[in-house]
């Protein structure tokens, strides 16, 4: 008698863990790939030697932070994780997304036709290959003009603009260490610069000391 109530124990104990397991939640599996996995790394543009004198200063703007780990005047060289944002926070009119840096100095948009993408900047150079866009006029002078560029899947054109072309009402300002992605392009907001890729080898990189494009 005492062991068919040890066995009847026994099993009712199994049973009660067997009800146990199947109550319990499956673990979801671990994803094999994320977000931060299909971003791509910020293009490897020429960078410009740093023109700020004294302590390092921001290349995209002197107001900001510097870079913690990183050269301030090489984007290349800042290793600071960057983090997606979600293109539906820059939505602009027209199915476009549309930015600002945190200074405020650069406003960029990506839309989808032609010459609806890029960056611009009041404050950066003349951009290399644009000298004949950016020439001064008897109704601008080079200073009035912004400069930047267009931005294509795969190409990038270098000009200047008498006009905001890439302003977007109430634009958000673009974080930091953030990037956006839209349309095949992707952009990334780092302290030195605005750093775009167009995808196939070709990006630039705008910011007040530079502006520079492969």
């Amino acid at each position: 008698m005492i062991r068919k109530l040890a066995l009847a124990a026994v099993l009712t104990a199994a049973a009660l863990t067997a009800c146990g397991n199947q109550d319990a939640p499956a673990a979801d599996p671990a994803p094999t790939t994320g977000i931060a996995a299909q971003i791509p790394a910020p293009p490897q543009v020429t960078i410009a030697a740093p023109s700020a004198t004294g302590s390092e200063a921001s290349v995209e703007s002197s107001e900001a932070p510097a870079a913690t780990g990183a050269t301030a005047a090489d984007p290349a060289s800042n290793t600071a994780p960057i983090t997606p944002a979600d293109p539906a926070r820059y939505s602009a009119y027209g199915d476009q997304v549309g930015w600002k840096s945190p200074s405020g100095n650069i406003s960029c948009k990506i839309g989808n036709g032609p010459f609806s993408s890029g960056c611009q900047s009041s404050s950066a150079p003349v951009p290399d290959g644009a000298e004949a866009d950016c020439a001064p006029n008897s109704t601008f002078s080079v200073d009035m003009l912004s400069k930047g560029f267009y931005l294509e899947p795969g190409k990038v054109t270098p000009t200047c603009f008498n006009q905001g072309v890439f302003g977007v009402e109430n634009a958000q300002p673009l974080e930091y260490n953030t990037s956006i992605t839209f349309n095949g392009m992707t952009c990334f907001s780092r302290v030195e610069a605005m750093i775009c890729d167009a995808g196939g080898g070709h990006g630039f990189v705008l910011s007040m000391q530079q502006a520079t494009s492969n």
